[in-house]
């Protein structure tokens, strides 16, 4: 009996079985009788079984004793059974290196995985973590493996985690989580999509959870970026994302409110559809070149809107590349900033432009003139200033109000921006003083100065028509000082100072003309600039002294003197009232300069009464209209007066016609105050200017003054004789003392005294001297009277 079982034959008998393998192969035992020779050797039969390849039937009389049959099956079993187990290790090995092979691979794919899986038991204790997870924990796995979530995380971390993994024992269910994990080591946070699914033994029994981490860190913040860009999207500052084609794609809502358009009008347009074409080609070539080299642009551009509205905005143009360095994107903001640029209009218009005419100012002006004459250097030009002053501007806002006098302003400045070229500009300085800025000019002085004053000639035929000022019928003229551009040595402040010194000499020369400056002119005014520095320092410094000059009667009798002021300087020598006077009248400085006269006057007079020969005679005083008007004259002089006991009856105070201009009325109030406490009155200088009789007779005048133009030609001149008489009459008609200044000659005297006039004063009597001097040159006759030494 035979079979097969995986590979080995198997021989049976009725008294025991025999396994052996497949390659042993007996022939079964048969009964016949001599087919083998007892003696045939087994080394043959072998040999013969191997060669034919057949199984050798043993016969059914093979003799053999069944113990030796026995040991021979059992060591057949034996070896069997030892290539057998030889056999089921080998196959053991390489199912083993297999399931190695097969945990390698299953740990290479959870390690690359790009996740973190892990694996707890029921107590949360790590069983399982891969790479990605324990890089996480900061440990090895052999060092996280037995370990809960506080060893490596911070509390609310694992809270967190536990309660989850509390979640899926609870339910046996599959749950999906967002987890936000902090280590102990304080690394960043970071935000992991989990899922956690649980283990479950044999029986069914929950053993474990395991778990699978994403990390989903970037997209949050991502989601995050996309929420903060939509609501800065969606902002007030209008925005528009263009292809690289610089077509629209998108649009805010701000912006659509910007421009006008409704939601989808933009879509796929070019974004030259907005805009305005007040920027040319070349501005849009530079910003599109801009954005080409830095990757953006921010700059102000004029937009237009639906309705075709034009408006500044601030528009920022930035690229979006991809990361291969491709064009994907175009973002451009824009902001309406018509507010602020009127804003910023006004105020340069405040800051650069005249509040009442809408002329450029002295700050523009003075820019303009700064590059025109840097200009005029060097383009080979001339030019010209013009400065133009109102005449007479004050009288009008003092009779009609300073709302007339605007009016008129405004009117001045339209009629003299019609008097120039487009090119040229008019400013208001101030007051009723504008300048004309004349630029491209002829190079060669001559003809620059022609084509200027063609301009100024201009400027007062304009300015002599008639304005209608509040329905009232106005004439008025100007005064235009010119100042060539070639006398300015490239400075702007020399260039106005020349031309007001110009507009000045034009008003000296009787108004309502044009003077060009002179170099004398400023050469004279430097000087009285000069002069004027030095007396503020002569006042503090106690430079001005008084000289006196006799006044005599018939006989050559001292009746008093008039004190006369001189200045001595301490480099120029003696300066004289004819080069400092008019200085002092026009800076103001006579004021305190009357003052310290009227002073030194009284303290002297005071001494003269202490003295019998002295006693009766008078002081003249010059007292200027500016300081006789000044506030508080009065007061001052009568505390000067009783400061230093001088006598008022012998306080002669010499006015002249012109303090009866300005203010009549006030003057003749005045006089009278003063004249109310004893001082007495000579009107100087008369017949040389206002001599209204009028006011003549009303003034508390005790004496007339001859003028010394009067006197000088008085013996050739029949004229200047008549009026020397007539003044003499006058005065004796209103019962007023006389007296002429000027006497130089004893003819001149005679002549005087034949008209009637017994006082006299001048060189004939004596130079203006110190007081002792002058004293010294009269002696004290026997009746004690002061008489002239021959």
């Amino acid at each position: 009996m035979k079979f097969r079982y995986d590979g080995v034959h198997v021989l049976a008998s009725f008294r025991s079985v025999i396994l052996l393998p497949k390659w042993m192969r007996f022939p079964p035992p048969r009964v016949a009788l001599g087919a083998l020779a007892p003696s045939l050797p087994l080394k043959a039969f072998a040999q013969h079984a191997e060669i034919q390849d057949v199984p050798v039937r043993l016969g059914a009389v093979f003799e053999l004793p069944w113990l030796h049959w026995g040991l021979l099956a059992l060591g057949l079993f034996c070896l069997i059974l030892l290539l057998h187990v030889i056999v089921l290790r080998r196959k053991v090995a390489e199912r083993t290196q297999h399931v190695r092979a097969s945990e390698q691979k299953i740990s290479a794919i959870l390690d690359n995985a790009g996740a973190l899986v892990f694996i707890k038991d029921t107590d949360c204790r790590y069983q399982y973590v891969n790479r990605q997870a324990a890089d996480l924990m900061g440990g090895a796995v052999a060092e996280i493996v037995g370990k809960d979530d506080t060893a490596f995380f911070d509390e609310a971390t694992v809270r967190a985690m536990q309660a989850n993994d509390r979640r899926v024992f609870e339910s046996r269910e599959r749950i999906e989580v967002e987890e936000t994990t902090v280590t102990k080591d304080g690394q960043e946070p970071r935000i992991y999509f989990a899922v956690k699914v649980p283990l479950f033994d044999s029986h069914g029994a929950i053993m474990g959870v395991c778990g699978y981490l994403t990390d989903i860190t970037a997209l949050r913040r991502a989601d995050e970026s996309l929420r903060l860009a939509a609501t800065i999207f969606e902002s007030q500052e209008g925005m528009l994302i263009a292809g690289p084609d610089r077509r629209i794609l998108r649009v805010n809502g701000a912006l659509l409110r910007l421009t006008g358009y409704a939601d989808g009008e933009l879509f796929g347009q070019d974004l030259r559809r907005l805009e305005s074409g007040r920027n040319d080609p070349t501005f849009y070539g530079a910003v599109w070149n801009a954005v080409a080299q830095n990757g953006h642009w921010a700059g102000e551009m004029w937009l237009q809107r639906k309705g075709g509205d034009v408006y500044p905005a601030w528009v920022n143009i930035a690229q979006v590349r991809s990361a291969a360095g491709e064009i994907t994107h175009y973002v451009s903001t824009q902001m309406d900033i018509s507010e602020r640029k009127a804003a910023e209009d006004e105020i340069r218009t405040l800051a650069y432009y005249d509040a009442l005419t809408g002329l450029p100012n002295r700050r523009l002006m003075s820019d303009r003139l700064q590059r025109s004459l840097a200009n005029s250097q060097t383009g080979g030009l001339g030019g010209a200033l013009l400065v133009v002053d109102l005449d007479n501007f004050k009288d009008l806002n003092d009779t009609l109000g300073h709302e007339t006098g605007d009016e008129l302003l405004r009117q001045v400045a339209e009629r003299l921006e019609q008097c120039g070229r487009r090119s040229d500009t008019v400013a208001r300085l101030g007051g009723d003083e504008f300048v004309m800025l004349l630029e491209g000019l002829s190079a060669e002085r001559a003809q620059a100065a022609v084509q200027a004053e063609a301009v100024a000639r201009t400027v007062l035929d304009m300015l002599r028509k008639v304005f209608v000022l509040d329905g009232r019928v106005h004439h008025t003229s100007c005064s235009v000082g010119i100042a060539l551009y070639v006398d300015a040595a490239g400075s702007v402040e020399e260039l106005l100072k020349r031309g007001d010194l110009a507009m000045y000499e034009a008003k000296a020369q009787g108004r309502n003309t044009f003077c060009f400056f002179d170099l004398r002119t400023q050469e004279a005014v430097a000087k009285r600039t000069a002069l004027e520095a030095d007396m503020r320092e002569a006042l503090a410094q106690k430079q001005f002294v008084l000289h006196y000059q006799a006044q005599v009667e018939s006989g050559g009798k001292l009746v008093g003197a008039e004190v006369l002021v001189r200045w001595r300087h301490p480099v120029r020598g003696w300066i004289y009232p004819d080069d400092f006077i008019g200085i002092a009248e026009a800076t103001g400085l006579i004021v305190p300069l009357g003052a310290w006269i009227l002073r030194t006057a009284c303290v002297e007079l005071a001494r003269w009464a202490g003295h019998t020969d002295t006693e009766l005679l008078t002081l003249a005083v010059n007292v200027s209209a500016r300081q006789f008007q000044h506030v508080g004259f009065v007061e001052e002089l009568l505390a000067v007066l009783q400061e230093t006991g001088a006598n008022p009856a012998h306080l002669k105070l010499e006015l002249t016609e012109s303090l009866l201009l300005d203010d009549a009325e006030g003057a003749i109030e005045r006089m009278t105050q003063v004249r109310a406490h004893g001082v007495r009155f000579s009107l100087d200088d008369f017949g040389t200017g206002y001599s209204s009789l009028s006011y003549l007779k009303r003034l508390p005048l005790d004496q007339l003054k001859i003028d010394q133009s009067f006197v000088r030609d008085i013996l050739v001149n029949a004229n200047d004789a008549a009026i020397a008489r007539t003044i003499v009459s006058l005065a004796h008609s209103m019962d007023l003392r006389v007296i002429a200044e000027g006497v130089e000659t004893e003819e001149q005297r005679a002549l005087l005294a034949e008209f009637g006039c017994h006082t006299w004063q001048g060189y004939l009597f004596g130079r203006p001297a110190p007081v002792q001097e002058m004293l010294a040159q009269f002696a004290l006759s026997s009746t004690s009277e002061l008489l002239l030494k021959r």
